[in-house]
């Protein structure tokens, strides 16, 4: 009975080798093994590729291809390839594959900086550090770091697309200060630059039409001409004239404007059709500005999100709400952000050019007199203390007018307060005619009737080309 039983086991040990095989290596991996241990790598390669081919399920073939032959190689592109192949099937050298995973990434971003560094002699090492680093970012994706040096790589080559994509993924997955700072100044660079260009194409477009919107009734025919230049304007005088009639038409036929003139002041302003010259301007660069300006205001309120105490992403979020024209958001920010940066000479300004907008004379002065004691060079904090003195005084003196109350001269102190800042401003531009008549503008209000005719001629003489 026991030779029986013993009998039964042996015949069921038989009938499962022969139902399931015995595990063998193919000829192809006998072969490449073979060819590994000669170091034989392209002889070895060819028979891995067959193996995997005949059988896509091979874990070790993969494995080896990945191990032994293209990390050897330096293809680290594939040896990433054959690694997600074995690990998809079986997780068997999972732990070597991230060891040798790390070790090629170490090679590759090590070559990477090398390159940068030779990049500073020799502008061509800068498209192999390009190369080097995408692939140290192609088999290791979620090394933020190397995704950050990609983009300043990026960045000095001038692909600022490229770039902005890696610091997006730096800083939106990894939380990367830097990288966050680094793309809201590609943004905001960008939108500057294409700003820049638009209103360096149109600046004498713009210029006229500034030109032509200071002509109104009452304004001086010499002013006219020292807007309009004298080439351009054809004067006529009536057929029958007669003795000490001053009258006369200039015709300015590049903008369809016609001025009725006497006693060397224009007396109406028209234009043919009564519509008011406008250049044909193609605003593409202008809306691709605001466009870049409105990917910084997104991506400096993420930014925010993660960093909230930072300054350098609160300022850049700033420039571009002020760029994107979200003057509600930019307003806000502003306020909260002279409490918390009360040192920032910018911060001021700006807030004082809102205020300024606002009518909100006081105040506005306010920032623009701590943004000139931040620094005293500000040239336009200077400018606008002036300028929001004089308004002032303007409004006021509107104001008393309506009421009856024309003996009222108090608006006179704005001007007064208003004339040591714009005393100085002339001295900083000495050739500003517009300037100059507004300083003789502020003292004639204030009866210094010399030092107005010298502001006066002072312009005159600018004008004249004499000055």
């Amino acid at each position: 009975m026991k030779l029986l039983v013993q009998l039964g086991i042996i015949s069921i040990v038989l009938a499962a080798i022969f139902t399931t095989g015995f595990e063998c290596a193919s000829s192809e991996m006998t072969s490449a093994k073979l060819y590994l241990q000669r170091k034989e790598y392209d002889n070895a390669k060819k028979q891995l590729l067959k193996e995997v081919e005949k059988n896509p399920k091979n874990e070790e073939a993969y494995y080896l291809l990945g191990r032994e032959i293209q990390y050897v190689q330096g293809d680290f592109r594939g040896m990433k390839e054959s690694f997600d192949k074995a690990l998809a099937i079986a997780p068997t050298h999972k732990q070597d594959i991230q060891v040798v995973t790390l070790n090629a990434w170490g090679k590759l971003y090590n070559q990477g900086v090398d390159e940068i560094n030779r990049a500073i002699d020799t502008a061509s090492y800068l498209p192999k550090a390009i190369a080097t680093f995408s692939t140290a970012v192609y088999i290791l994706p979620e090394s933020l770091l190397t995704r950050r040096t990609l983009g300043l790589a990026y960045l000095r080559n001038d692909e600022m697309a490229h770039a902005a994509e890696q610091f997006t993924i730096a800083f939106e997955q990894g939380k990367d200060t830097l990288s966050a700072k680094l793309l809201g100044k590609i943004y905001l660079d960008s939108a500057n630059a294409l700003k820049v260009r638009f209103m360096s194409t149109y600046r004498d477009d713009f210029e006229t039409m500034k030109n032509l919107a200071s002509i109104h009734e009452r304004i001086k025919t010499a002013d006219v001409s020292y807007l309009l230049g004298d080439s351009l304007i054809k004067i006529s005088k009536p057929a029958k004239q007669k003795k000490g009639d001053t009258k006369e038409t200039w015709r300015i036929e590049k903008y369809h404007l016609t001025l009725a003139v006497e006693s060397g002041l224009v007396q109406s302003v028209k234009y043919d059709g009564d519509r008011p010259f406008a250049p044909a301007i193609d605003s593409t660069d202008l809306i691709a500005a605001k466009e870049q300006f409105n990917k910084a205001v997104d991506a400096m309120k993420k930014a925010q999100t993660m960093f909230p105490g930072d300054p350098d992403i609160s300022e850049s979020l700033m420039k571009a709400l002020i760029g994107s024209e979200r003057e509600a958001e930019a307003r806000a920010l502003l306020v909260e952000r002279v409490k918390k940066y009360p040192e920032s000479k910018i911060d001021h300004y700006n807030l004082g050019v809102f205020l300024l907008k606002d009518s909100a004379y006081a105040d506005a002065i306010t920032e623009f007199k701590t943004a000139l004691k931040l620094d005293s060079s500000f040239a336009d904090a200077l400018y606008n203390i002036a300028a929001t003195y004089v308004n002032w005084g303007v409004a006021e003196q509107v104001k008393l007018k309506a009421a009856g109350k024309d003996d009222d001269v108090s608006y006179k102190e704005r001007y007064k307060m208003a004339l040591p800042y714009l005393e100085s401003v002339v001295v900083m531009k000495n050739n500003d005619v517009l300037m100059w008549e507004l300083l003789g503008q502020v003292y004639a209000n204030l009866n210094m009737k010399d030092k107005a005719l010298e502001a006066y001629d002072k312009a005159d003489k600018i004008r004249q080309g004499k000055n």
